[in-house]
């Protein structure tokens, strides 16, 4: 018994296994080169034989991880953009054929560690505790899906990939609103090189009436005023 704590203890305080994945980084505005992404406990390394574009990034010097689709993503860093004032530099990933996608324990990895809002647009399903099929609206448009409430996570789900996502509610939600019963506006924090506003609204029309009691719910967790 003394043997397995004391194994148990050793097992905790050893640091996790880095996850390594094979990638191709997209330079800007042409041109790419490929190597290895290295995730482990003091954040993420690339390793490249072109010098100047190997990077070893702190997790506070991630201003925001965007994973776009199961193969790609972006790391958005504090460091300058030459030629393009005020924008911050967009590293671009795209994991190479023969990988299967951007590891699930990599991103997770990401999403617990980064302190900046994680952008996920590849959603996984969670057992709901509310659900509403809705469409939710675009500047022109929009796209239809599901929206689903967990215990912990918030997720749209659509086949429109670039606006699927799952949030985190005690982590990227700011708050919840809605006028009537057919419509919820749900504004989270992501980040946007291109944009001032880090709070982004995600206006949904429903298609079943909005159960009160869960708005409710809803606006007291997030401290939404009457």
């Amino acid at each position: 018994m003394r043997r397995h704590i004391l194994l148990l203890l050793v097992a905790i305080s050893q640091p996790m296994l880095a996850q390594v994945v094979q990638v191709r980084h997209d330079h800007d505005p042409w041109g790419a080169c490929e190597g290895k992404l290295i995730v482990n406990d003091e954040g993420i390394q690339y390793v490249t034989e072109e010098e100047d574009h190997q990077r070893t990034w702190g997790w506070v010097d991630i201003q925001g991880f965007d994973r776009r689709s199961a193969e790609a993503f972006s790391i958005l860093t504090y460091e300058d953009l030459k030629w393009h004032a005020g924008l911050d530099r967009n590293f671009d990933f795209t994991v190479l054929p023969g990988e299967a996608g951007l590891p699930s324990a990599a991103f997770e990895r990401i999403l617990m560690n980064v302190i900046r809002p994680v952008t996920d647009r590849v959603p996984s399903s969670i057992d709901a505790e509310y659900s509403v099929p809705v469409k939710h609206l675009h500047v022109f448009g929009g796209c239809e899906g599901r929206l689903s409430f967990g215990s912990e996570w918030i997720v749209y789900e659509t086949d429109h990939a670039e606006h699927a996502r799952r949030w985190k509610r005690n982590q990227h939600i700011v708050n919840v609103w809605s006028s009537n019963p057919f419509e919820l506006e749900i504004r989270v924090l992501e980040e946007d090189r291109r944009a001032f506003d880090k709070v982004k609204r995600f206006t949904f029309q429903l298609k079943e009436s909005l159960d009160p009691a869960y708005y409710e719910r809803l606006r007291r967790e997030f401290l939404l005023p009457r």
